[in-house]
């Protein structure tokens, strides 16, 4: 091999490292431009969004990266906000906001989830779960059984099935119906939450990457659990 052939070969090698090391983002919500969330951007491509479009991207390390256009440029060159701080941001506002609320109506705080993987069966708002797993329920361990009636947010349908007494969680199996990207409404012995799960995409390979998704998509609690867990 000749030193032109040499140099060729080490300068492949070198723009193929780099392209393998190029950071993905994952867009986690898009208004007004034809990506779909869920998508892996190239961080080191330049990015074109017109006035009134808007990308919220979840970088490799956790970091979630909003852009409003007119905006033309990569976006490893936006600064994020790191998942740590964005939750602790969250428990904040949530702290204050059941003070608030605990003054006049007597609201009490939610407990903190035991695992990252659990849908809180007594308290209405957003679940996260992960691509092609199936969902669990979580309560409250009880000494009673309990009757669990799950219906879609149409009520088109009803499933109904038994919560064993003693069992803080319940694996919700296939025939039942239930999946990410829908709402439902659950009911423990008549008591009803409304709960609208989303899927969390195999596309996010890490936990710090999981758990800035769950922060965007109102799963919180899970997201701290996850973070907990991960330490």
């Amino acid at each position: 091999m000749t030193a032109k052939q040499i140099s060729i070969a080490v300068g492949l090698l070198f723009a193929s490292q780099q392209a393998a090391d190029a950071a993905q983002y994952i867009v986690a919500e898009a208004r007004g431009v034809a990506i779909s969330v869920g998508t892996a951007i190239d961080s080191t491509k330049p990015l074109s969004l017109k006035q009134g479009q808007h990308l919220t991207l979840i970088s490799d390390s956790g970091q979630t990266i909003k852009i409003d256009g007119p905006f033309q440029r990569a976006p490893e060159a936006q600064r994020g906000v790191d998942v740590v701080a964005a939750l602790g941001g969250l428990v904040t506002e949530r702290a204050a906001r059941t003070s608030e609320l605990g003054t006049t109506r007597g609201a009490a705080p939610r407990p903190p989830l035991p695992g990252p993987w659990l849908i809180d069966a007594t308290s209405s708002g957003g679940a996260c779960l992960m691509q092609g797993e199936a969902p669990v329920l979580w309560r409250p361990v009880a000494k009673e059984a309990v009757a669990v009636v799950i219906t879609p947010s149409d009520r088109s349908w009803k499933a109904k099935t038994d919560w064993p007494a003693n069992f803080g969680t319940l694996v919700l199996t296939k025939d039942l119906g239930v999946h990410g990207d829908a709402s439902y409404f659950i009911a423990l012995n008549g008591s009803e939450s409304a709960i609208s799960i989303t899927t969390i995409p195999a596309v996010l390979t890490t936990d710090k990457m999981r758990a800035a998704w769950m922060i965007q998509k109102g799963c919180d609690r899970q997201a701290e659990a996850l973070l907990r867990a991960a330490k």
